[in-house]
Protein backbone atom coordinates (compact mmCIF):
# COMPACT_ATOMS: atom_id res chain seq x y z
CA UNK A 1 0.00 0.00 0.00
CA UNK A 2 1.25 3.06 -0.74
CA UNK A 3 1.77 5.85 1.89
CA UNK A 4 0.34 9.13 1.33
CA UNK A 5 1.27 12.07 2.71
CA UNK A 6 -0.52 14.26 5.32
CA UNK A 7 -1.91 16.55 2.29
CA UNK A 8 -3.38 20.11 2.51
CA UNK A 9 -6.54 21.70 1.72
CA UNK A 10 -6.08 25.15 -0.58
CA UNK A 11 -8.83 27.22 -2.51
CA UNK A 12 -8.52 25.51 -6.04
CA UNK A 13 -7.13 27.87 -8.84
CA UNK A 14 -7.60 27.34 -12.73
CA UNK A 15 -4.45 25.62 -12.82
CA UNK A 16 -6.49 22.32 -10.72
CA UNK A 17 -9.04 22.06 -13.88
CA UNK A 18 -7.66 19.27 -15.56
CA UNK A 19 -7.59 17.17 -12.08
CA UNK A 20 -11.13 17.96 -10.81
CA UNK A 21 -12.59 17.50 -14.14
CA UNK A 22 -10.29 13.78 -13.94
CA UNK A 23 -11.26 13.61 -10.37
CA UNK A 24 -14.87 14.21 -10.75
CA UNK A 25 -14.94 11.40 -13.65
CA UNK A 26 -13.13 8.69 -12.14
CA UNK A 27 -15.04 9.26 -8.89
CA UNK A 28 -18.22 9.07 -9.87
CA UNK A 29 -17.91 6.26 -12.47
CA UNK A 30 -15.85 3.99 -9.37
CA UNK A 31 -18.86 5.56 -6.84
CA UNK A 32 -21.31 4.54 -9.34
CA UNK A 33 -20.00 1.16 -10.95
CA UNK A 34 -22.99 -0.65 -10.14
CA UNK A 35 -25.38 1.47 -9.53
CA UNK A 36 -26.21 2.85 -13.45
CA UNK A 37 -25.51 1.43 -16.94
CA UNK A 38 -21.90 1.24 -18.10
CA UNK A 39 -22.63 3.02 -21.18
CA UNK A 40 -23.41 5.73 -19.08
CA UNK A 41 -20.44 5.72 -17.49
CA UNK A 42 -18.24 4.95 -20.05
CA UNK A 43 -19.54 8.58 -21.77
CA UNK A 44 -17.90 10.34 -19.42
CA UNK A 45 -14.69 11.48 -20.20
CA UNK A 46 -12.38 14.57 -18.56
CA UNK A 47 -11.92 16.78 -21.74
CA UNK A 48 -16.07 17.96 -21.62
CA UNK A 49 -15.95 18.70 -17.97
CA UNK A 50 -12.78 20.80 -17.70
CA UNK A 51 -13.55 23.31 -19.90
CA UNK A 52 -16.72 24.04 -17.48
CA UNK A 53 -13.89 23.70 -14.48
CA UNK A 54 -11.91 25.87 -16.20
CA UNK A 55 -15.02 28.71 -16.11
CA UNK A 56 -15.93 27.33 -12.58
CA UNK A 57 -12.15 28.23 -10.74
CA UNK A 58 -11.97 31.72 -13.27
CA UNK A 59 -15.08 32.68 -11.58
CA UNK A 60 -15.42 31.75 -7.86
CA UNK A 61 -17.26 34.23 -5.86
CA UNK A 62 -15.24 33.61 -2.38
CA UNK A 63 -16.07 33.88 0.36
CA UNK A 64 -19.76 33.14 0.03
CA UNK A 65 -18.95 30.33 -2.92
CA UNK A 66 -15.75 28.21 -3.77
CA UNK A 67 -13.68 25.17 -4.25
CA UNK A 68 -11.41 23.32 -2.28
CA UNK A 69 -8.86 20.71 -3.16
CA UNK A 70 -7.11 18.46 -0.85
CA UNK A 71 -3.11 17.72 -2.17
CA UNK A 72 -0.37 16.41 -0.36
CA UNK A 73 1.82 18.18 -3.51
CA UNK A 74 1.17 18.87 -6.77
CA UNK A 75 -1.43 16.07 -7.20
CA UNK A 76 -5.01 16.59 -6.08
CA UNK A 77 -6.50 14.05 -4.44
CA UNK A 78 -9.76 15.20 -4.13
CA UNK A 79 -12.31 18.80 -4.12
CA UNK A 80 -15.10 19.97 -2.74
CA UNK A 81 -17.25 22.60 -3.71
CA UNK A 82 -19.78 24.72 -2.28
CA UNK A 83 -21.80 28.22 -2.09
CA UNK A 84 -25.27 29.54 -1.32
CA UNK A 85 -28.22 26.51 -1.62
CA UNK A 86 -29.45 26.53 -4.90
CA UNK A 87 -33.14 24.45 -3.76
CA UNK A 88 -36.23 26.72 -4.16
CA UNK A 89 -37.63 27.08 -0.97
CA UNK A 90 -34.13 28.02 1.01
CA UNK A 91 -33.42 31.31 2.11
CA UNK A 92 -29.61 31.78 0.45
CA UNK A 93 -27.97 34.00 2.78
CA UNK A 94 -28.57 31.28 5.92
CA UNK A 95 -28.71 27.98 3.56
CA UNK A 96 -24.90 26.64 2.26
CA UNK A 97 -24.86 23.94 -0.35
CA UNK A 98 -21.77 21.37 -0.85
CA UNK A 99 -22.38 21.14 -4.39
CA UNK A 100 -19.41 19.01 -5.19
CA UNK A 101 -16.78 16.25 -3.17
CA UNK A 102 -15.20 14.34 -5.18
CA UNK A 103 -11.80 12.10 -4.20
CA UNK A 104 -9.69 9.55 -6.30
CA UNK A 105 -10.67 6.32 -5.63
CA UNK A 106 -7.24 5.42 -4.25
CA UNK A 107 -7.67 7.82 -1.22
CA UNK A 108 -11.08 6.67 -0.33
CA UNK A 109 -11.60 4.88 3.62
CA UNK A 110 -8.14 7.56 4.50
CA UNK A 111 -9.65 10.29 6.34
CA UNK A 112 -8.91 12.50 3.03
CA UNK A 113 -12.71 13.40 2.82
CA UNK A 114 -13.30 14.23 6.20
CA UNK A 115 -10.88 16.45 6.46
CA UNK A 116 -12.09 18.39 2.86
CA UNK A 117 -15.62 18.09 4.16
CA UNK A 118 -15.23 20.02 7.61
CA UNK A 119 -12.92 22.44 5.87
CA UNK A 120 -15.62 23.46 3.68
CA UNK A 121 -18.14 23.33 6.44
CA UNK A 122 -15.93 25.99 7.92
CA UNK A 123 -15.40 27.80 5.49
CA UNK A 124 -19.41 28.26 4.91
CA UNK A 125 -20.02 28.92 8.63
CA UNK A 126 -17.57 31.83 8.06
CA UNK A 127 -18.83 33.17 5.31
CA UNK A 128 -22.50 33.75 7.76
CA UNK A 129 -24.83 30.14 6.90
CA UNK A 130 -26.26 28.44 9.77
CA UNK A 131 -27.32 25.53 7.78
CA UNK A 132 -26.02 23.46 5.08
CA UNK A 133 -27.47 21.14 2.54
CA UNK A 134 -26.15 18.15 -0.28
CA UNK A 135 -27.67 16.19 -2.38
CA UNK A 136 -27.10 12.30 -3.42
CA UNK A 137 -27.96 9.31 -5.67
CA UNK A 138 -30.12 7.62 -3.70
CA UNK A 139 -28.38 3.98 -4.21
CA UNK A 140 -25.12 5.57 -2.83
CA UNK A 141 -24.66 3.67 0.03
CA UNK A 142 -21.29 4.67 0.37
CA UNK A 143 -21.31 8.35 0.14
CA UNK A 144 -24.60 7.98 2.77
CA UNK A 145 -22.77 6.52 4.70
CA UNK A 146 -20.11 8.72 4.54
CA UNK A 147 -22.57 11.82 5.38
CA UNK A 148 -24.67 9.94 8.13
CA UNK A 149 -21.27 9.37 9.81
CA UNK A 150 -20.20 12.82 9.37
CA UNK A 151 -23.54 14.04 11.20
CA UNK A 152 -26.03 14.42 8.17
CA UNK A 153 -29.69 13.80 8.15
CA UNK A 154 -31.64 13.32 5.43
CA UNK A 155 -34.36 15.78 5.51
CA UNK A 156 -36.95 14.19 3.26
CA UNK A 157 -36.52 16.52 -0.05
CA UNK A 158 -36.23 14.08 -2.98
CA UNK A 159 -35.72 14.62 -6.75
CA UNK A 160 -35.82 12.48 -9.72
CA UNK A 161 -34.22 13.39 -13.26
CA UNK A 162 -33.89 11.41 -16.17
CA UNK A 163 -30.39 11.49 -17.18
CA UNK A 164 -29.09 9.11 -20.39
CA UNK A 165 -32.21 7.63 -20.33
CA UNK A 166 -32.84 6.32 -16.84
CA UNK A 167 -33.82 8.08 -13.77
CA UNK A 168 -31.37 9.02 -11.69
CA UNK A 169 -33.25 9.85 -7.43
CA UNK A 170 -31.32 11.58 -5.58
CA UNK A 171 -31.69 12.50 -1.32
CA UNK A 172 -30.76 15.41 0.28
CA UNK A 173 -29.34 15.62 3.51
CA UNK A 174 -28.68 18.88 6.32
CA UNK A 175 -26.36 20.10 8.69
CA UNK A 176 -26.49 22.27 11.34
CA UNK A 177 -23.11 24.27 11.55
CA UNK A 178 -23.99 27.28 13.29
Amino acid sequence: MVAIPRPAVRAATVRDADQVADIHVRSWQAAHADLFPQTCLDSLYAARPTQCWRATLGGTDWPKAGVLVISPEKEVLGFAGFGPSRDDGEDQALVGEIRDIYLIPEAWGKGIGRRLMSTALARLASAGYSQVTLSVVASNARARSFYTHGGWIEDGARKCEVGQGFPIEEVRYRKQIA
